[in-house]
């Protein structure tokens, strides 16, 4: 009998860590629309914030809005929006990244 109760344990398990995955996936596209929003100039931050603080959502972002975003938070949002075929976004992004942070040559 114990043995099919580590066996419903260790199922449980894994649909724990499924669900906790998924919900980890919605919340990582969540930050990353807000930072689009943002970024693409369609909304400020006060207005994203007014917004979800109306609606009672929790506010999160893929970036300090008080810092601006650093060049591996706009890399990785240019690679989330390659995944999900949104070309226009990476577009938009790369120019963001390449006005933030130029390249240097020499």
């Amino acid at each position: 009998m114990a043995e099919n109760n580590d066996g419903q344990e260790e199922q449980d398990d894994i649909m724990d860590r499924i669900h906790q995955a998924q919900l980890d996936q919605i919340l990582l596209d969540k930050a990353y629309d807000n930072a689009w929003l943002i970024l693409s100039g369609q909304i400020t931050f006060d207005e994203l914030l007014g917004q979800n603080f109306r609606n009672e959502e929790s506010m999160i972002m893929a970036f300090d809005p008080g810092e601006g975003p650093k060049e591996q938070e706009l890399e990785n949002m240019i690679a989330h929006y390659i995944e999900l075929e949104q070309y226009e976004r990476c577009a938009k992004l790369t120019e963001i990244l390449n006005k933030t942070y130029p390249k240097i040559t020499i």
